[in-house]
């Protein structure tokens, strides 16, 4: 659907986006909107997008089979009559919900409603798909924004603060041995160790949180389809990981997951899964395990990215004392749309 309204200095038009035929002037329109969120971040807008060029045959292939896949990549612009586009939204599906994302006016045309327009088009889109589920990240200093979901009926429903460590730190991290009575064994994918993550998850994840969030089995359960095509999409995309679990005892209370640097532009970056009944003893070394992981395997010099909860007081304070800095805390919104 095509939607026009008149501005003061041109007419602009609303239409579906064409990833191939509009991903460079999207970028430019990113590149101008997030400058600030990006350079903090170490993150190169072109380099993400290279990698959904670089994945797009495999996942025109995979929504033959899966609309996970098939819309993966939808999304809405206004454009100027020249063809410059100066608002954008993405809407995508992703297993248990449909994440908002991209969400951006360039400066000269806000408060016009262009993101209002864009945002309740990409949520009607994701109803007629069927969703049951949107959810979005605003940074928590843009209140406009916030504002503006809060009106569309979306829910506050959690908080993740971002930091960032600048890899010339790494030569400075010390060694930290874990507490008598836990141990580190590497993460072997199976049935057995996709039921331990899942149940860890489970007792990670606060309930009113998994209202928005829920931790839905088929995250650590892949269709066969998935569990083959899976190598193939590590080695486009050049991923190279290390996963640990931590046992006490046992029992698996937490997981370490380090992601080296695939190229220029893009961060390392490390996700920690942390059963809160033993974060008192387990916060600080598993923070600097991963970061000695890195210091071991790699020799890209880009920032390294973490992220907690914002409630998670005690991480975050571990991870300002390796010299972590905050960059960004997101509110994370969610909107049912069967209601």
């Amino acid at each position: 659907m095509n939607m026009k309204i008149e501005t003061e200095t041109s007419e602009l038009k609303m239409r579906a986006w064409d990833f191939e035929k509009d991903h460079e002037n999207v970028i430019k329109l990113l590149d101008i909107v997030f400058e600030k969120e990006l350079e903090a971040k170490g993150l190169n807008v072109k380099v993400i997008f290279d990698e959904f060029k670089t994945m797009l045959p495999l996942m025109n292939f995979l929504g033959i089979f899966s609309k996970n896949y098939k819309h993966m990549l939808d999304g809405y612009v206004f454009e100027k009559e020249d063809g410059e586009i100066v608002a954008s939204v993405n809407i995508g599906f992703s297993i248990f919900h449909w994440e908002v994302a991209m969400v951006a006016t360039h400066p000269d045309y806000r408060r016009r409603g262009l993101a209002r327009q864009l945002v309740t088009k990409a949520i009607d889109h994701a109803k007629e798909l069927g969703a049951k589920l949107c959810v979005l990240e605003v940074l928590e200093v843009n209140e406009p924004a916030y504002k503006l979901y809060r009106s569309l009926g979306f829910v506050h429903y959690d908080s993740i603060t971002r930091q960032k460590l600048d890899f010339s730190k790494l030569s400075d991290i010390p060694t930290v041995d874990f507490p008598e009575g836990y141990k580190l064994r590497k993460l072997d994918r199976n049935k057995k160790s996709n039921q331990a993550r899942y149940d860890l998850d489970l007792r990670v994840t606060p309930e009113d949180v998994q209202v928005f969030h829920p931790i839905d089995r088929r995250r650590y359960f892949k269709p066969l389809l998935i569990r083959l095509i899976r190598p193939l999409a590590k080695f486009l995309l050049k991923i190279k990981r290390f996963d640990w679990f931590i046992y006490n005892g046992e029992n698996i209370v937490g997981l370490v997951s380090v992601f080296p640097s695939r190229k220029e532009d893009s961060p390392h970056s490390i996700e920690l899964m942390l059963d809160p009944a033993h974060s008192q003893v387990l916060s600080e070394p598993m923070i600097a395990h991963s970061l000695e992981t890195l210091k071991k395997n790699t020799t890209n010099e880009e920032n390294i990215l973490v992220e907690f909860r914002t409630s998670e007081t005690l991480q975050l304070e571990n991870a300002r004392m390796y010299g972590f800095v905050d960059i960004e805390t997101m509110h994370l919104l969610g909107l049912k749309l069967d209601e």
